[in-house]
């Protein structure tokens, strides 16, 4: 069974090593120059390249996290597969849109204009959603942490309680076998989007594109790429909270027979935690899904001829 987990584990490697590998290769303008006009038929092309990168990109990622589950058979490894497999999805998914901004339409005329405008990351990426994936980031590290201190330390895929009288245990628990694989596939897939990021806003501009247009080109390409981020994240950590929840829920409740009859006794604290976690996992995931859909959207209108706005959000 352990074997098993080897693709889970190559898999965002492997994705992330061909991402840096892509980044190292590529070519980084310098210096500047002065804007060119904008071709529409170039800029049309573009967008056209721009949105077939996205619907690959989003394609692997809902393909590898609904197909990677099913390669593992019904065991106590499948709930660590089940767990990793968005970011696992979400890795190979910024490999395939890596790979796209390597293969931005060359122009086609015998002299070549193109501004040289040297950007960074931060240049391109919307403030707003990178602070988001990086608040859903925090917020799954801490939740692991949290779980894992106080998983029971026997096999840390449960959680056990201590009443006045009584012992109770629930799970499955994310304590470290669980925590971990989750952690890590998390911080693997952060590092693939820093990478897709800088690749993003150092490629070479699209050639008779104006500087403005080139600049919408990039951070409508940043906003999907965080977008999908926080969405792997964030559905996460929802995932994380559910069953946290649960179990926190059940094994705050225990009963024994003191002769005469059945006594039960909560530890409210618990109980509390377990309800407060089932009740964010779904406020979480809707989240994402509300975020993803807005952020789609805005990098079409951001795209789209005759846009001109730019707005730093």
């Amino acid at each position: 069974m352990r074997l098993l987990l080897l693709p889970l584990v190559l898999l965002p490697i492997a994705a992330l090593a061909a991402i840096v590998t892509t980044v190292a290769t590529a070519r980084t303008p310098t210096g500047t120059g002065p804007d060119v006009e904008t071709s529409p038929d170039a800029y049309a092309r573009a967008r056209r390249h721009a949105a077939l990168v996205a619907g690959l990109s989003w394609a692997a990622l809902v393909l590898v996290a609904l197909t990677l589950p099913q390669t593992i058979p019904f065991g106590p490894d499948q709930g660590i597969v089940l767990a990793c497999a968005p970011a696992v999805a979400g890795v190979v998914a910024l490999l395939v849109a890596a790979v796209g901004e390597r293969t931005w339409p060359r122009p086609a005329a015998s002299v070549r204009r193109a501004s040289l405008t040297r950007r960074t990351v931060r240049d391109v990426a919307p403030r707003g959603a990178a602070a988001l994936a990086l608040a859903w980031s925090a917020a799954l590290l801490l939740v692991l942490l949290g779980t894992g201190l106080t998983a029971d330390p026997d096999d840390g895929r449960s959680v056990t309680v201590q009443h006045e009288s009584s012992t109770s245990g629930a799970g499955p628990y994310p304590g470290a076998p669980y925590g971990v694989p989750i952690a890590v596939a998390v911080v693997v897939l952060l590092v693939a989007a820093a990478v897709t990021l800088h690749l993003i806003a150092s490629r070479p501009a699209v050639a008779q594109v104006s500087t403005a247009d080139d600049a919408r080109l990039r951070r409508a390409g940043a906003r999907r790429v965080l977008a999908a981020v926080q969405l792997v994240v964030g559905g996460t950590l929802a995932g994380v909270l559910l069953v946290t929840g649960n179990s926190l829920r059940a094994a705050a409740t225990s009963g024994y027979d003191v002769g005469g009859g059945w006594v039960e006794t909560t530890d409210r604290v618990l109980h509390t935690l377990g309800v407060c976690g089932l009740a964010a996992a779904p406020a979480v995931l809707a989240a994402t899904f509300v975020v993803t859909g807005s952020a789609l959207a805005r990098a079409a209108r951001e795209t789209a001829p005759g846009a001109t706005a730019l707005v730093r959000v």
